[in-house]
């Protein structure tokens, strides 16, 4: 099951005010606004004409009898009607009940383009091998075409007609070995500049497309086919630009998501060698994949990808595997998670095999969940069968089935979906007031931004065991003991790096004088705990205080605060050091600045009973606790 580590701490949440609106999020009947991107998030235009963020929580459907309920949905054999109305229908069961999607992945599978009598060709000259996906030999262009116009453009016509952006993919799956100017390559730039020259799809603002399903190895300049090597991943992005540049070539301005290689986990390569948009393009970001198992992820069972069983994984491994795999790309463009789900093995019903689990503790889903919201631009979908999903009733009570047990992804992703949707939740509204009440928590939204860092009160959480392997504890006075291992180093690693070049000091109380005097505090500027760094001594000191625009690394090079990706404490081991609160101010006496930017803030008078309260992540309130700031009426109170 899930929980909050701190009850403040997620700040990332507050991005998405700007997104979820009835204005910019799109239901049934809604107004979708037109997407693009911008720097490292996928934005819309609100209402006012700003640019917010946006991003999208969905699910996927393939059209194919095998995975519409293994030939029980509508059959088999190349039946369009029933294909379309089978899979029309199961969206309309989804939103009827209740699921708050704003997006589909819609995949052009390879059932409609492949001709039957070539598969038959190739499996007669390959005696006991299976035609695989990622097989072209059976490709058709006159079926792909065919089919394109009579199956997969009206269901992305009728995705959008309820409210759901689109992102299509094309037939099939990635061959093992990818090279530059390979069989492969020529295909996807067939399928894809015929697709993008489509009239109703070419330029829709409603519908983007993911260039390729899970590459795996591709060929280095050595004439070698890795995921990982410099000259592999150098040679993706060339692959890649290929495909885009054809792309945009053909006068298609829609939005482009770029896979990466090992199955669509690693983008270490375009961090250095990013793909480049071309003129007239609305942007282009980055498609992952998610299971458990991968990026050091919790799994009961080892992935077909992986390999590996990490039964018993917790956040630190995931966010660590992510922060390598993922955090480089995600700090220059929108991440779009297009595959991930999990459930207990024991139910059979979902690709990842894995739990629910705890918010920084062991378990998949829950990390998930927190990952993505502290990546802060990551869009994601659930990849379970849709029909399962249409069969998901919220109104049952928990229970040991694959559609009850909260540790089974259907429950808490429905109801995470429905709480992004309520950001914030209007039982009434009138489109001006619902305005002026956004205007307001966009205010607070934008004030919050200029808080200092605090800590314990941060979106980001203590690790004690960066290097070596140490523990905090929370102590009955509101104090945190931190223990590290032999020369060990614990703290917090900042996703994308932390601006504190608006700040002048960094103030690190402590509770009592350590008993250590090898304790010191450090900042990197570099995502490497093993490259130079700053350093201040502790020694017996209750207060430290670090001037932070005038910090130096051991190397002797000035420390770039304007992006500190990780802080925390070093010590030979195993003697506790007892920490009040760590934070980044200006203040002269070297106090927190935590009221900065919340300013004319009222004390609550009782409200009537049909005045809604929001907290400061936007949420419709209830029951306002005492002490703390809410909005109301468009005003920031204390209650």
């Amino acid at each position: 099951m899930t929980r909050l580590l701190h009850g403040t701490w997620r700040l990332s949440l507050l991005a998405l005010l700007l997104i979820v609106s009835n204005e910019t999020m799109a239901w049934r009947g809604m107004r979708m606004p037109e997407l693009f991107v911008k720097g490292r998030y996928l934005m819309a235009k609100d209402v006012n004409g700003n640019d917010s963020i946006v991003n999208l929580h969905g699910f996927g459907q393939t059209y194919s009898p095998w995975f519409n309920e293994k030939g029980n949905g509508w059959g088999w054999g190349k039946r369009p009607s029933a294909c379309l109305t089978y899979n029309q229908g199961v969206i309309k069961k989804m939103l009827d009940k209740g699921w708050m999607v704003n997006w589909m992945r819609l995949h052009m599978d390879p059932h409609w383009s492949n001709n039957d009598s070539k598969v038959e060709e190739w499996k007669a000259a390959n005696p006991g091998k299976g035609f695989e996906e990622n097989n072209i030999y059976a490709f058709d262009m006159d079926l792909f075409k065919k089919y394109l116009d009579e199956v997969f453009v009206p269901m992305a016509e009728y995705a959008i007609d309820n409210g759901l952006y689109v992102v299509m993919r094309p037939p099939g799956v990635c061959p093992e070995k990818l090279a530059i100017g390979d069989e492969y390559q020529e295909y996807l730039i067939k399928v894809w500049t015929y697709v993008c020259s489509h009239e109703k799809l070419k330029n829709n603002p409603y519908v983007m497309f993911e260039l390729a399903n899970e590459p795996i190895n591709m060929k280095g300049d050595d004439g070698q086919y890795t995921s990982w090597s410099d000259g592999s991943q150098k040679n993706c992005t060339k692959f890649f630009q290929k495909v885009v540049d054809e792309i945009r070539a053909v006068g298609c301005n829609n939005i482009l998501w770029v896979p990466g290689l090992a199955y669509q986990q690693n983008y270490q390569g375009y961090v250095k060698y990013p793909i480049e948009e071309r003129e007239g393009g609305l942007g282009i970001g980055y498609a992952v994949h998610c299971y458990p198992g991968w990026y050091g992820s919790d799994s009961e069972v080892a992935s077909a990808e992986q390999k590996v069983v990490t039964n018993g994984a917790g956040y630190v491994e995931f966010s660590t595997g992510w922060d390598n795999s993922i955090s480089g790309i995600a700090a220059k463009a929108p991440i779009l998670v297009t595959e991930m789900d999990w459930a207990p093995k024991k139910y059979d019903s979902s690709w990842g095999k894995a739990t629910t689990g705890t918010e920084g503790g062991v378990g998949f889903g829950a990390n998930f969940h927190f990952i993505m919201d502290k990546t802060g631009n990551v869009s994601w979908m659930l990849f379970t069968d849709a029909d399962k999903l249409a069969r998901y009733d919220d109104s049952k009570p928990d229970g040991n089935s694959f559609y009850t047990d909260p540790e089974a992804c259907v429950r808490p992703i429905f109801r995470w979906y429905k709480q992004y949707a309520e950001i914030p939740n209007y039982s009434s509204y009138t489109p001006e007031r619902e305005q002026h009440i956004l205007d307001s928590i966009k205010h607070v939204k934008d004030s919050i931004a200029s808080i200092p860092w605090y800590y314990p009160n941060d979106e980001d959480m203590f690790n004690p065991s960066i290097w070596e392997t140490g523990s905090v504890t929370t102590n009955s006075d509101g104090t945190f003991t931190l223990k590290v291992g032999q020369y060990g180093f614990g703290g917090f690693k900042f996703t994308g790096g932390r601006d504190f070049s608006k700040f002048r000091y960094l103030v690190l109380n402590l509770a009592e004088a350590p008993s250590s005097n090898n304790w010191s505090l450090r900042l990197f500027d570099t995502n490497d705990y093993w490259v130079a760094h700053s350093e201040l001594n502790v020694g017996k000191k209750t207060r430290i205080v670090l001037d932070l625009q005038n910090t130096k690394k051991t190397n002797g090079v000035k420390l770039d605060v304007s992006h500190i990706y990780i802080l925390g404490l070093w010590d030979h081991g195993n003697s506790p050091i007892k920490i009040k609160n760590i934070y980044v101010t200006n203040n002269a006496d070297y106090s927190p600045e935590v009221a900065t930017g919340i300013e004319d803030i009222a004390i609550a008078r009782n409200p009537s009973a049909d005045t809604h309260v929001f907290n400061l992540n936007g949420q419709r309130v209830v029951e306002p606790k005492k002490g703390q700031i809410y909005i109301c009426n468009g005003k920031k109170i204390i209650k």
